[in-house]
């Protein structure tokens, strides 16, 4: 029995580092492809064009001047990108309000409703939450034309207010913070209560400082859905000015050509970010996810 077991788990260790080779392969690729120039100066002295589909590619990262694709690496494209497309750095900020505002807009609202619905009693409040969790079910291909319309009608076509107003708040950052709720300690609640703190007293200086892992659960999973969105600016936003960076991507080709290196060095900018958020407070989605999990 103990000789399968240790089979067993190195039979899952095999698998499962090949499976994180295999996720982490296109990151591995697409940051040599970043580092690659387009062009580059041979022995001859000749300028050469670079062929990044070439396969197998020409990878020498252990010479004291790491090359791919037959070129020399270097993190030209880079700075390249902002001279290419002026509005980049424009497109970056677009994000980081965009992204930054929806987080601040979730965290308060699905904070205040998830609390209510864990601690507070008002009539029809399981038929409520019920409605709002059907909701998950409807496509949000349904509601593209309602909430374009809306915003046309209010005027807030290519602004700030248009971006982030109709996702300040979703039904699954309400269930997850309902869920925490719901396990957090009620003795802690009772005892400030006792000592004469009201419901809105309660929740700001006894929940919400003892809520940090859920809020930074929620925070994460807001800020990573924001940052990457596609969907929702594309629709709402038609001038330059208002684009993120994720529609910014596609300058970078066109009907007949695509600058890779360049569109893989903005995607690298574009995900770094993520990756230092998601590494700095991965402890914290555990903790959510087994609080959560406890009971419903």
């Amino acid at each position: 029995m103990n000789k399968k077991w240790k089979t067993a788990r190195i039979v899952s260790y095999i698998i499962l580092i090949a499976y994180a080779l295999l996720s982490l392969f296109p990151f591995f690729w697409a940051t040599l492809v970043s580092l690659t120039p387009l062009t580059y100066t041979n022995e001859a002295g000749e300028e050469q064009g670079v062929n990044i589909m070439d396969w197998p590619p020409e990878i020498d990262l252990i010479d004291k001047e790491p090359s791919a694709f037959g070129a020399p690496l270097t993190f030209e494209n880079y700075f390249k990108i902002f001279e290419v497309v002026p509005l980049y750095g424009r497109w970056i900020l677009n994000t980081v309000i965009y992204a930054g505002l929806l987080t601040l807009g979730n965290i308060l609202f699905n904070t205040l409703g998830g609390y209510a619905f864990a601690r507070l009693n008002f009539p029809l409040k399981n038929f409520w939450f019920t409605l709002f969790l059907a909701t998950l079910m409807i496509p949000g291909q349904v509601l593209m034309i309602p909430q374009y319309n809306l915003m046309v009608n209010f005027e807030l076509v290519n602004t700030y207010w248009g971006l982030f107003l109709p996702k300040l708040t979703n039904i699954f950052g309400l269930f997850l913070m309902r869920q925490f709720f719901i396990n957090f300690p009620k003795e802690l609640e009772e005892s400030a209560r006792l000592d004469g703190s009201s419901i809105t007293g309660t929740f700001f200086r006894i929940v919400l400082p003892n809520s940090k892992p859920a809020i930074a659960a929620l925070s994460i999973y807001t800020f990573m859905g924001a940052w990457n969105d596609f969907q929702w600016p594309l629709i709402i936003t038609s001038q330059k000015e208002m684009y993120t960076l994720t529609m910014g991507l596609n300058f970078f080709k066109s009907s007949y050509y695509t600058f890779w290196q360049y569109l893989m060095a903005g995607s690298i900018l574009m995900t770094i970010p993520m990756i230092i958020i998601f590494i700095s407070f991965q402890k914290q989605f555990v903790e959510t996810g087994k609080v959560s999990a406890v009971k419903g």
